[in-house]
């Protein structure tokens, strides 16, 4: 009797652990192949802003297959590549979200500059409304 609790107490840990290691192994897969997406996606992202705020209406500027495959030429060392990417053009790298506030040296920030708009539809209402009086 007291054997049979034995053997069936080492079979229930056995097949808990054995499944539990199973999880953490396969789980370790799943994480890690998240994560290098999620990273990959993320410099990717970061790069295409650094290019658009530092070298706007260039080549590499909007373009996603080149980024996609600089970072991955650098994906076992991405330090690197923001550190060759801050020696070449002289500005810092930041994250995407960071660009906001980008000071570009004019002691303006280039989300605070709003283009001067111009109404089309007004002058033709306006045009419209004369031509109409005109008329009468």
């Amino acid at each position: 009797m007291v054997q049979a609790t034995k053997t069936a107490r080492y079979n229930k840990l056995t097949y808990y652990g054995g499944l539990a290691l199973a999880i953490l192994f396969f789980g370790g897969f799943f994480f890690k192949s998240y994560w290098d997406e999620y990273s990959f996606n993320r410099d990717t992202t970061k790069l295409l802003a650094y290019y658009k705020h530092v070298v706007p209406d260039s080549i590499a500027d909007g373009d996603l297959n080149s980024a996609r495959h600089i970072v991955w030429k650098h994906r076992h060392n991405r330090k690197r590549l923001w550190e060759k990417l801050e020696k070449k053009y002289g500005v810092p790298v930041r994250e995407a979200h960071e660009w906001g506030d980008y000071d570009d040296g004019k002691g303006e920030s280039v989300e605070g500059e709003e283009e001067e708009h111009e109404d089309l539809d007004e002058k033709d209402s306006e045009d419209e409304e004369a031509a109409t009086g005109d008329e009468l």
